[in-house]
Parts: structure tokens; sequence; C-alpha cells
């Protein structure tokens, strides 16, 4: 990839697509605006900087689209990434029954066919030059009905589908595409609506449990990471401040969420291999203070010294609770714990496998990651929050034949993460997970006969290896995913987007 990108962005002169510009352009991209007012586009793209670039695009013309984005391949040589951000809402919440089959049309010209149009004439490009990254924003009404927005949401969940057919097309050709899904974000579009009475922020305010609406900023960071993110294909990530994780039936929130404090360490379990190394590296070379538990105590002894570790068994209350005492009285204060610690089950017939096997690998993977989160939970409550990031795996979401055990494990802690999430919001306790698919940890090492046959499964057409993890649980540990809780990120290369009879990837 070269260091200043082409970043071409849809629906760019205000709201989200303007602050995903701002992202972009403060990285160091080139960043091209795209909008129906092309004036507004121009002053927006003029406001960046001379590098930068406005034009008007009507995202539901198909002549237009194919005409702009040739032009900026043309300008500029390649385009790296495209933002597909372009999108209107019905105005008036009607029901179904109430709509304008004219206005229904709309949404979909607009919304669907246009963000469908944009991605195929973008990565037209992309596969020419063997790399690029689409980010198809969508919305958190795509999974969750909202009353007299039936067709906005349709239109919305669409986008999902098409997002993993084309990642599933590409990603082994070098494209990688994803979606975005913002939840309740303070846009111009809220703000007419709130002016015509049509909104209330008080009320939606109750129903998230960050207990506030987002920033255009925060979303745009989001994108800004799914953009860069070398292992993520076919994924929904979910930006809402916990909505998507709440299943409750009164208020999600009674207060708007503090902010976390500076300072303080970082705990990473499991920390002595695999991705657990990984994290501690990345957030060692950053700066942060970081401890490492880990139960390998020649693993613990051979750490590097830009970092402090501790024998712990997660599995022991007692010691994690010494172990948590101690890093509050060195640091002051525990600001992030990634919960990394996991083991394996033997993959044996289910018939076969016994009740210790089973128990031990929730105890290590799932009661494991519980009683620690319990173990930091008070003190980051004391000092006004922190973030926790568990390790899931795509296990979580897909039976993996003789792993009983390892799958109802994660499948357990990815609903762990939206439980504490929503009931930690009020304390500034972000609770998020990232879910990896086949990875290069020395857990793969048994597989090794069969890592062709994983190979072809994943329509990137590789495994993953630690630091792309790393990189996607450092953001979501750090203030950039300020207005993400609650959600399990999958960064599996696209096998579980994957539905065809076929190998995903020769």
């Amino acid at each position: 990839m070269v260091l200043s990108r082409i970043v071409l962005i849809t629906g760019a002169a205000a709201g989200i697509g303007l602050a995903t510009a701002h992202a972009f352009a403060r990285g160091g991209d080139t960043v091209v605006l795209s909008d129906i007012d092309g004036a507004a586009a121009e002053r927006a793209a003029e406001a960046l900087g001379p590098a930068h670039q406005g034009l008007a695009l009507d995202i539901s013309d198909e002549r237009a689209i194919v005409s702009v984005i040739a032009r900026v391949a043309h300008r500029f040589g390649r385009i790296d990434v495209l933002v597909n951000n372009a999108g209107i809402v019905d105005p008036e919440a009607r029901p179904a029954l109430d709509v304008p089959l004219d206005a229904v049309q709309r949404l979909i010209d607009v919304n669907l066919t246009g963000t469908w149009l944009a991605a195929r004439e973008a990565g037209r490009v992309m596969l020419l030059q063997g790399e690029g990254s689409i980010v198809n924003i969508a919305s958190g009404a795509a999974l969750a009905a909202l009353p007299g927005r039936a067709a906005y949401g349709m239109t919305k969940a669409a986008v999902l589908g098409f997002t993993r057919a084309l990642a599933c097309e590409w990603a082994g050709r070098g494209v990688r595409v994803n979606a975005v899904l913002p939840g309740y974000v303070e846009t111009e579009i809220l703000a007419s609506l709130r002016r015509q009475g049509r909104f209330d922020p008080a009320v939606v305010e109750r129903a998230i449990p960050l207990g506030r609406l987002g920033h255009p900023a925060e979303i745009a960071a989001v994108i800004r990471h799914v953009a860069g993110a070398t292992y993520m294909a076919g994924a929904s990530i979910i930006v809402d401040g916990g909505v998507d994780a709440f299943g409750g039936s009164g208020r999600a929130s009674s207060a708007r969420a503090p902010s976390a404090t500076a300072g303080g360490a970082m705990i990473v379990t499991g920390g002595a291999s695999g991705i657990g190394a990984a994290v501690a590296d990345r957030a060692a070379a950053t700066g942060e203070s970081v401890v490492v538990f880990d139960r390998d105590a020649a693993a613990i002894a051979a750490l590097p010294g830009n970092r402090v570790g501790i024998v712990v068994d997660v599995t022991d209350g007692a010691m994690l609770a010494r172990a948590t005492a101690a890093v509050e009285e060195r640091y002051g204060r525990i600001n992030t714990l990634v919960n990394s610690a996991g083991v394996a089950d033997i993959g044996a017939p289910s018939l076969d496998q016994q009740r210790a096997g089973f128990e031990h690998v929730l105890s290590t993977n799932l009661s494991g990651a519980l009683v620690t989160a319990r173990a930091v939970a008070p003190g980051m409550a004391a000092t006004g929050g922190g973030s926790i990031v568990n390790l899931a795996s795509i296990a979580a979401v897909a039976g993996l034949p003789g792993r009983n055990g390892y799958c109802a494990a994660q499948a357990g802690l990815s609903f762990l993460t939206k439980a504490l999430a929503c009931e930690w919001a009020m304390h500034g306790i972000r609770v998020n997970a990232v879910a990896p698919g086949y990875i290069q940890t020395p857990a793969m090492i048994p597989h090794r006969r069969d890592a062709d046959i994983i190979r072809r499964r994943v329509p990137i057409g590789r495994l993953g290896t630690p630091t792309e993890i790393a990189d996607t649980v450092m953001f979501l540990a750090s203030s950039e995913a300020s207005y993400v809780t609650g959600a399990t990120w999958l960064s599996d290369g696209g096998i579980t987007a994957h539905g065809g009879a076929e190998p995903a990837s020769p």
C-alpha cells in the first residue's frame, strides 16, 4: 500500500462523510470528496488543503458514478479506499402501508443500488491495481426494526448482503469490502428532524447504554481503522454506543457515561505468546505500561524489559485478586484489560469427550474472562472507567466439529461482552471483543497438515497474523473507539461471510 492513499468518499459534504474526510486527511491521505451538492464538496475540499478535491456526484445516477470514478482514477492513477457514505432517510417515520412507493424506490436507488454501483466501479479500478479497500456505510437499523423505518432499514440490511458477496469474490484479489453500522449520530439529518419535532434526543439517549448520541468523528475513526484492517473482509462493524447489545425492556442508561481518566496500566492475560504477546508488543511500543498475566512461569521470566510479567492462572480467583491489587498499587489504576488467555480442546469426536476436558476449556476461556473482568472493574469504575477487550473467535458464530467446549466458551464470551458492556457503561467501562479466524499462532501447529485446506476456506487466501489482530484490539482499547461498546468485531479474512459451495480461495 502506498504511504499516502487516494481516498474517495461519497456524501462527503457534511456529517459522517465530512468527518471521515478530515480523519483521512489528518492521517496524510489525499481525499476526494463527492456529494450531490458539488459546491459544498468543493468548499470542504478547499478547507482541507490544496491536495484534496471536491466533486459533484448524484449516487443514484449510474452514468455519473462511472464518470466520476474514472476521472478520479485518471487524475491520481489509483483509488485505494472508497467510503460509500452517501445515503438518505425517509424524512417522515411512517408505517409501511403509508410510505409512497416512489419514496421507497428513491431509498433503494440511493442507499442500495447507488452504493453497489459505486463499489462496482471502484472495485474495477482496485482489481486492476491489485489492492484496495471499500467501506460501505450501513446502519444499526439493518439489525433491528425501527418504528416507521421499514424501507430505510430494508435498504441498509441489503447493503450487508452485497458487502459479504463482494468481499468473498474480491478478497483473494486484494480488495477488501466491509461495512460499518453507525447507531444514532449527531448529524444534520437528526438536527433537522429535531427542529421539526420528529426526534427527541432525550428519549433516544435513554435507549443507548453509553447514554448519549455518537459524534461523526467517532464513526470516522472506525471507518478509517476498518479501511486499513488487512484481515477484515465481509465484516459488519457496529458503532452504536451499545444499542445492539442491549436486550432489556427498560432503560439502557440513566446517565451519560463518564470519560476514562488518563494514565494507568494495561493488563494482557495470556500475554506471553500468540495474539496476547502481539498485543503486548504493540502496546509497549506505543509507551503503554504493560503488565502480562500468564501461567507460564518460564515465558514470564523471558519477557522483554519493556513490560512487567506476573505468573497468574486466570482460573484462580484469589491469585487474580492479588495480582490485580498489585498492579493498581504500582500504577495507580488499570485503564485496559485484554482478556487473551485461552486454551483449545483436543478436537475429538463428541462421544469420546470427557467432562473434565469440557470444563477445563470453559474455566479458562469463559469463566476465567469473567473473573478477570470482575477483578479489574471496581478499580476502573472508581477512576472514571476504562476498556476491556475480550479475545473471542469465529467459533462464537460458527460450529467447529469436535470442539464443543471451545465453541461453547466463545459463544458465551461474545454474549458476556454484550452483557458487561450494558451493565458497566454507566461507569465509563467499554467492553468489546475481537473474533479472529485462523491465525498463525502456536495453537495452529497441530493443524499444519491441514494448512492448505484451511487457507482455501478463507476468501483472503491466507491465515491472519497476530499483529493484524493486535491492531484491532489496540484500536478498540483506545479513545478512538469511544462510541464502540458491546460489539464483537470479526477479523477472519472473510471466512464467516462465505456461503458458497466452492472453495473460498483457489
